[in-house]
Order: C-alpha cells, then sequence, then structure tokens
C-alpha cells in the first residue's frame, strides 16, 4: 500500500468520525435541533384520531333533545333512527284534539341534553265514544252530573222563558243516545220565569191602580188603608213591589191607600 494511499483512508476516517462526532453540535450552533425518531413516531399516533371516533375538542359533545310533540310515533321513529335515537313509548292519554297516535309528551324535553340517546314519548290515544245521556226535564244540577258522568263537558246553559220550573231543562244538543267523543260540547236551554216589570201605582187612585195591576198579568194583593188630611180617599200613596221591579207573572202587588174620611 503506498503511502498515499493511506493518507487517503487516514483523512476519509477522521472525516467520518467528525461528522459522527461533532454533527449535532454544529447542527445546534445553527438553529436547528433534531427531534428524535420516538418524538415523531408519538406526534404521529396523537394526530390520528381513532377508528370510528371524532377528531377535535368536540368529539364528546352531548346531543340535544329534538322536539318530537305533534309528529306521529312512527314517524319519529323513521326520521331519528338515523342518528342512532331510539323513540320508546311510554303510554297514551288523551291528546285533547292531537291526531291520534302523535307525540304529546316527551322526556327528555326538547332542547334538553340527551345523554343516552333514548326519548321516552307519550302519544295521543284515539278518542272513544260516549252516549249522550237523556238531559230533558232534569234539572240544570242533575244534568251537569249526568254530562260529567258520561265523559262529556257542559256548556254555559242558555236561558229561555217557560213556563217550566225554573232551571228545568228544555232541549239538548246533541241529543240523548248519539254517540259522541269524549270531552265533546253538550249545550242545553234550561227553563227561566217569565218577569213582567211593575208599573208605577203612587199617584192614581185605586181603582185605576187596581185595573193598571190585572192588566199587567199581576194580582191584586193586601191593600192597607190609612188616614190623611190632604189627600182624597183611595188615593194611592205606596206600593210592593215598587215600580220598575222585575217580579214573576202573577205576583201580588199591596198597596197603601188614604182611608175614607
Amino acid at each position: 500500500m503506498t503511502d498515499a494511499f493511506k493518507m487517503f483512508l487516514i483523512a476519509l476516517v477522521t472525516s467520518v468520525a467528525s461528522q459522527l462526532l461533532l454533527g449535532p453540535y454544529i447542527l445546534r450552533l445553527q438553529g436547528v435541533v433534531p427531534v428524535p425518531a420516538t418524538t415523531v413516531a408519538g406526534m404521529v399516533e396523537q394526530s390520528t384520531p381513532p377508528p370510528g371516533g371524532a377528531a377535535g375538542p368536540n368529539a364528546d359533545a352531548k346531543l340535544a333533545a329534538p322536539n318530537l310533540e305533534g309528529i306521529a310515533v312512527d314517524e319519529a321513529r323513521e326520521r331519528f333512527r338515523a342518528k342512532g335515537i331510539e323513540i320508546i313509548e311510554d303510554g297514551e292519554r288523551d291528546g285533547s284534539g292531537a291526531a291520534p297516535g302523535t307525540i304529546v309528551q316527551q322526556r327528555p324535553a326538547p332542547g334538553a341534553e340527551l345523554s343516552s340517546k333514548e326519548i321516552r314519548v307519550v302519544v295521543a290515544r284515539k278518542s272513544e265514544d260516549v252516549k249522550v245521556p237523556e238531559l230533558v226535564g232534569k234539572t240544570i244540577d242533575e244534568a251537569r252530573r249526568a254530562v260529567q258522568e258520561a265523559g262529556l263537558d257542559l256548556a254555559d246553559p242558555t236561558p229561555e222563558v217557560s213556563d217550566k220550573p225554573k232551571s228545568t231543562v228544555l232541549r239538548q244538543s246533541p241529543p240523548a243516545q248519539e254517540a259522541a267523543k269524549r270531552g265533546s260540547i253538550v249545550r242545553l236551554v234550561v227553563a227561566e220565569p217569565a218577569s213582567i216589570e211593575v208599573p208605577k201605582l203612587t199617584g192614581l187612585y185605586l181603582g185605576k191602580a187596581k185595573k193598571t195591576i190585572t192588566d199587567s198579568g199581576l194580582a191584586i194583593g193586601p191593600i192597607k188603608r190609612v188616614e190623611h188630611a190632604e189627600l182624597g180617599e183611595g188615593y194611592v200613596m205606596r206600593q210592593t213591589p215598587v215600580a220598575g221591579e222585575h217580579v214573576p207573572p202573577g205576583t201580588d202587588v199591596e198597596l197603601v191607600v188614604v182611608a175614607p174620611n
């Protein structure tokens, strides 16, 4: 081996050794910090989301319960099945006008946190038909009890002048024995005695007062006579009931008149 070749080998080995020993120090002087392979691998693992998972800080965010009220339960199941939300029926109740089978209540409430992806619902029950009871001839109190027992509701009764006893049911709608939805409204017409406005009798004389009473549909009641120094005999001084009062037909009208001198 020549001396020149020996010198070449020595220079090559020295250069390689210098790079291995002094390389990191030189990089630090140049502002470059080498990253260990294990660190790089860790960074890759942390930045890669787990299979089937969502990346980012909102990966564990909870869903809000949708508003299902007024939706048919079958439609709600179909609509939210793809989102993994299970609709569970918790019973039925009268829907107060809601279509049978539609959701009238839910838990959790709309907008509340949906932690288990389950929503329990109550659906509207199909209305039952009931028979309207016979109410004509009953008193209003008797009719009210019968309507409630049948599962119906009673509207405020309409009065009508009649010779029947006061508050007797004269007509009803719907008629007796007709089928009606539970909770339907029943309307009644009830008797109200006729009333007569009492005419003014004071200032008249007894004969005229009596005729006025009978012409008005009222009855002549007791007549009391009192002495008076200035007014003439039979002059009506007082009356009961007073003028303008409304009373049933045939009511007695009492008079106080001046006695004969």
